[in-house]
């Protein structure tokens, strides 16, 4: 047991596995550099003017992968802390 700064008593809890967290963010990135220009081919055969296929490649690809190691991450905690 430890005491908080305003004197509350708290047991220690689980290990939590950091190292399965790091190894989704490196699959995220290395999917990110795998699947760039496929994401750009596509909206560039779908006729999408070249700022667009920008955008999509470089700045929506990479969010909506960080979003999503994110939610995985988060959904470990969950089960972890249970």
């Amino acid at each position: 047991m430890s005491e908080t700064l305003v004197g509350r008593q708290e047991k220690q809890g689980r290990y939590f596995p950091m190292w399965l967290e790091r190894l989704i963010l490196v699959s995220v990135i290395l999917t990110m550099y795998l699947f760039h220009s496929d994401v750009a081919d596509l909206f560039q055969s779908q006729g999408a003017p070249n700022w667009l296929v920008f955008i999509a490649e470089w700045l929506l690809l990479p969010i909506s992968l960080l979003m999503l190691s994110e939610l995985i991450g988060r959904v470990m905690q969950a089960i972890h802390s249970d």
